[in-house]
């Protein structure tokens, strides 16, 4: 209960210190109907709000340090989902991937719909083998070229660039390439916002360019692996 009040009180003084501070990126940014990006926003709001604009002004440095409590506990709740809760923000684990399993459970979604993984391919890896096949899960991998994002996705970022590959290249290459996965929370105009734990130490808002055709665009730093469309 201590604890909760304290996540609770820090909730409310970051989102004061950003009103404050003009730091209009995450006061404005609405709370998504969608029940998975909603899960992932609340969470951002709640470790501060930090934002990172890929091609553009506007990142800000406000989120709360993984090391820091009431986040470094939080993250031993995420990690609780596979029983390693001591597995902490201070334990020099890397947690972007238990973070997407937490949040996608979080707002529903069995075991057998998203598989529960610490590692981003320990979830992509069954999702793509569901879907070759022929009995898909509660989401379906795309080459990121082939698919516009929507909220309650997940854009996957890689080890490196690569051509245009089907779902069965894509779980060729998944356990040695994938890095990194965000939950898709909105898509306005030529920006997709997606929200990732494990980004400059805390949990951040990422906004991406899109293209023309409101697939992702490319940007340095993120290589593109796949998108994963939520179908439940």
């Amino acid at each position: 209960m201590v604890a909760m009040l304290r996540w609770a009180c820090l909730a409310l003084a970051a989102t004061l210190t950003l009103s404050a501070c003009g730091t209009t990126s995450s006061v404005q940014e609405p709370r998504p109907s969608d029940p998975v990006a909603a899960v992932a926003w609340n969470e951002w709001r709640r470790a501060g709000g930090e934002v990172l604009v890929y091609g553009g002004p506007g990142s800000h440095n406000g989120g709360v340090n993984e090391t820091r409590n009431p986040l470094a506990s939080r993250i031993g709740d995420y990690w609780r989902l596979i029983g390693r809760s001591e597995w902490n923000g201070r334990s020099d684990k890397p947690w972007s991937g238990i973070f997407v399993s937490w949040v996608v459970h979080e707002a529903g979604f069995s075991g057998r719909d998203f598989p529960v993984s610490g590692r981003h391919a320990g979830y992509l890896m069954p999702l793509l083998d569901a879907q070759l096949g022929g009995r898909p899960r509660g989401y379906v991998v795309h080459d990121w070229r082939s698919y516009r994002p929507k909220p309650g996705d997940l854009v996957c970022a890689g080890t490196r660039w690569s051509g245009p590959r089907d779902a069965a290249a894509l779980r060729t290459a998944v356990d040695r390439e994938v890095a990194h996965c965000d939950v898709v929370i909105a898509v306005r105009g030529n920006q997709v916002r997606a929200i990732g734990g494990n980004v400059r130490d805390t949990i951040t808002l990422s906004v991406y360019p899109l293209n023309g055709g409101g697939t992702l665009g490319e940007v340095r730093g993120r290589p593109w692996f796949a998108v994963a469309e939520k179908r439940g």
